[in-house]
């Protein structure tokens, strides 16, 4: 196994396997669509991927990158990769070619390991990058001896003895990089550590051998957090492959899932098929964890009707440990109703501290937005790959500063109001696209919408709302003003209103805001 200089067997990726295979080794760790994995399965496959990295020369550190869809290999491989003191590095399947190569060049990867699915794409990688850098295919049965079959088949059952200090590199998170290239957020092993210690203590259940995680986002992404509390306890967790919503249905009442977490997307879909189906069995959920965007105070009105009170808001980013805040299942109710604290994020988590700063780095008046600052063990050790100005612009005076913006009410409760980049100022008025966004959304002619500022020669920036349509709607500019008056301010009412049939999204699903802007300038200039 992995070791750390400084921490007990188990307290990492690559030795928490290991020590969770020795404590519950033929429990199923892992249900995918084509088999079951149990704890010794995933340990002794991951320890064959990591001998065969070894058996490579590699030094430690070395950077491996991974593409694979949702899988046991998406599961196998980071664990293999960690065991060998290696830095692991996920791509994004949804990703476009020049978007990987940009993070594979930015994080110099000398490994890619692919699945069948991506095998073409790894033609043109590899003949972008060229010969340095070494492509593993999952799935190729041709017998060559660089082939992920061939290099496990040769390879020891037992864990590797590596020792990695503590502050090197574990793993390169690439951010979802809305407003440019994605950045690269260095996880070293010491702050892996402090991450489950975190996640530990933010529970407020009983995670045990009886529990089922459902994983619908991407492995990459936050639901890839789950996994390592849940082989600690002894749980399984359930990886279906993408996201299908009746699949989601099944699989819940089948393998007795007992938490998951969802996107806004996925719970729309999932309370839209449950009220075609509202005989369909989700008895076993006992946690529904959401967040990652805003969800509309009605859609989780309708979940804690649909689900009972077991919703809990999670707020966090790649760039710190997770969650940062949350609003617990109790917190979203009062006297039995929804709360009105249902659109905040919650309070901080046991190990973080929240604050809100101005443009000056010093606290906000009381009731003021300003943007969140966050404080946790090992916060002025983030780094970020090949961006050490990153470092000096978001680290200042033992705070991170995160972009977003926020407001915290009397009880302590965080409200996010936006980013930062996406604060309007038209007519000298600060408007927060988030805060118009939600006006919109309670719109029953409105199926998402995105808002932005558009140049402006009266007004600086003038507000826009670019808007999917529910089904057999077609919301006018008048009725969406309308609307939003009995909820907003005048001043931030959309003044222009476009129908589109979609919203652009990057990998990680979050609207390019910028994509928006440039088309409507493209095709229709300023004001």
């Amino acid at each position: 196994m992995t070791i750390l200089d400084t921490a007990p067997k188990g307290m990492i990726a690559g030795g928490l396997l290991s020590w969770a295979a020795d404590r519950f080794r033929d429990r199923v760790a892992l249900t995918c669509p084509d088999r079951d994995w149990r704890y010794i399965d995933l340990e002794v496959a991951s320890n064959r991927f990591a001998n065969a990295l070894i058996g490579l020369g590699l030094p430690t550190g070395t950077r491996v990158a991974v593409l694979m869809e949702n899988s046991a290999h998406a599961v196998i491989c980071p664990f293999g990769i960690e065991k060998a003191g290696l830095a692991y590095v996920a791509l994004n399947a949804r990703h476009a070619l020049p978007e990987q190569l940009d993070i594979l060049n930015d994080c110099g990867a000398r490994v890619l390991v692919v699945s069948e699915a991506f095998f073409a794409v790894a033609d043109e990688i590899q003949r972008a990058v060229g010969a340095d850098l070494l492509v593993i295919r999952y799935g190729d049965q041709s017998g060559d001896p660089m082939s992920y079959a061939s290099l496990v088949d040769a390879a020891r059952d037992r864990a590797p003895a590596v020792t990695v200090p503590m502050t090197g590199v574990q793993r390169i998170a690439y951010t979802s990089g809305t407003t440019g290239k994605p950045k690269g957020v260095v996880y070293s092993w010491g702050r892996l550590r402090t991450q489950l210690n975190n996640n530990f203590m933010a529970m407020e259940y009983a995670l045990g051998v009886s529990d089922a995680t459902l994983h619908l986002g991407p492995l990459t992404h936050a639901s890839g957090v789950q996994l390592l509390p849940s082989y600690l306890r002894g749980a399984r967790n359930v990886v279906p492959g993408s996201f299908d919503v009746e699949r989601t249905l099944n699989v819940i009442a089948e393998q007795r899932i007992t938490q998951m977490l969802v996107v806004p997307t996925m719970l729309r879909r999932l309370l839209e098929a449950l009220d075609a189906d509202p005989k369909a069995d989700m008895s076993s959920l006992v946690r529904l964890n959401y967040g990652t965007a805003s969800t509309p105070a009605a859609m989780i009105e309708a979940a804690l009707e649909r689900f009972g009170p077991i919703l809990r808001q999670q707020y966090g980013m790649t760039e710190a440990i997770q969650p940062l805040s949350i609003l617990y299942p109790h917190e979203h109710l009062d006297k039995g109703m929804p709360s009105p604290r249902i659109q905040s994020c919650g309070k901080p988590a046991a190990n973080v501290g929240i604050a809100l700063h101005g443009s000056d780095d010093q606290p906000v008046a009381k009731g003021e937005v300003g943007e969140i600052v966050i404080a946790h063990d090992g916060i002025g050790e983030v780094r970020f790959w090949n961006r050490p100005e990153l470092e000096a612009q978001t680290i200042r005076g033992g705070w991170y500063y995160t972009g977003d913006l926020g407001r915290i009410d009397d009880d302590g409760y965080l409200y996010i109001v936006g980013r930062n980049k996406d604060m309007i100022i038209s007519g000298g008025f600060n408007v927060y696209a988030l805060e118009v966004e939600d006006a919109l959304r309670s719109n029953p002619a409105v199926y998402d919408c995105a808002v932005v500022g558009l140049p402006s020669a009266e007004w600086g920036e003038s507000v826009a709302a670019f808007i999917v349509a529910a089904p057999g709607e077609m919301p006018t500019t008048e009725a969406i003003r309308a609307h939003c008056k009995t909820l907003i301010s005048g001043y931030k009412c959309p003044r222009l209103v476009q129908v589109v049939e979609d919203l652009p999204r990057n990998a990680a699903g979050k609207v390019l805001k910028d994509r928006l802007r440039a088309s409507f300038l493209e095709e229709h200039g300023a004001e």
